[in-house]
């Protein structure tokens, strides 16, 4: 490989409530990725932090080249603010990522050069370490959900909630209606399936979490996903699952 990648990347953070690693998870990404790419930029989304997030953030990242800080001035979840950050992404490539980093930086080069040509590239957990037991059953849950109402586009897929990068042009026609964080990204994949892009798979080691603690699993957003997914599975149904996307 070249001593950089030639090829664009945004990468995309959404962030609420971690003082305890936003600086060094935000400069271990900037270190990756200038090693890595020539060029690149980094979305963090700041979800109506309640903590210092924000307050440190702003100290540490303001004049930063590359860094565009995203905020959300009330938390709208995880999935409204991977879509505010897609919605403004530049570079050929576009990925998302927690900041507890469960998708290694330095492995995004590996899947850009070495994956050939996609338009989407779900990548899937090898294990899922470090998962409560509430998140293991809702995660199951909601895998089994899925495939009961959309048999034929989950087909093969295990994974659809760790992470994907996207060929940037394909965005405005795979964007969600679902707001909910557990259905923006599985909606996403099933549009790109319905509209035969060139979907592949890949799996990848997942790095647990080892310091602060996940906001998402609350009841609100379990009832908000099965909204989403029984909305999506209608449109279908009419024939109306291209509503409001881009041709």
């Amino acid at each position: 490989m070249a001593l950089k990648s030639t090829k664009s990347l945004t990468l995309i953070i959404p962030i609420y409530n971690e003082e305890s690693l936003v600086k060094t998870s935000i400069e271990e990404c900037l270190r990756k990725l200038n090693e890595d790419f020539e060029d690149f930029e980094l979305i963090i989304v700041d979800d109506g932090s309640r903590d210092q997030t924000a307050t440190i953030i702003k100290e540490n990242f303001s004049n930063v080249p590359n860094l565009i800080l995203c905020p959300n001035y009330i938390n709208l979840n995880q999935g409204v603010s991977i879509q505010r950050a897609l919605a403004i992404a530049k570079k050929d490539y576009v990925v998302h990522n927690g900041i507890d980093l469960p998708l290694d930086i330095k492995d995004l080069r590996f899947f850009l050069e070495e994956s050939g040509e996609f338009d989407l590239l779900v990548l899937q957990r090898k294990e899922y370490e470090g998962a409560s037991r509430w998140r293991i059953l809702t995660s199951s849950v909601n895998i089994i959900i899925r495939k009961i109402l959309f048999p034929q586009l989950t087909r093969g897929i295990r994974d659809m909630n760790y992470t994907q990068i996207y060929k940037r042009n394909i965005l405005p026609r795979i964007m969600p209606l679902a707001k909910s964080p557990a259905f923006t990204t599985p909606e996403m994949i099933m549009r790109a399936r319905l509209l035969k892009l060139n979907v592949q798979l890949r799996e990848n080691k997942f790095h647990a979490r080892n310091e602060g603690t996940s906001s998402l699993g609350k009841l609100h957003d379990i009832l908000w996903t099965i909204y989403d997914m029984i909305r999506f599975k209608n449109l279908i149904w009419l024939g109306l699952e291209k509503h409001g996307r881009v041709k």
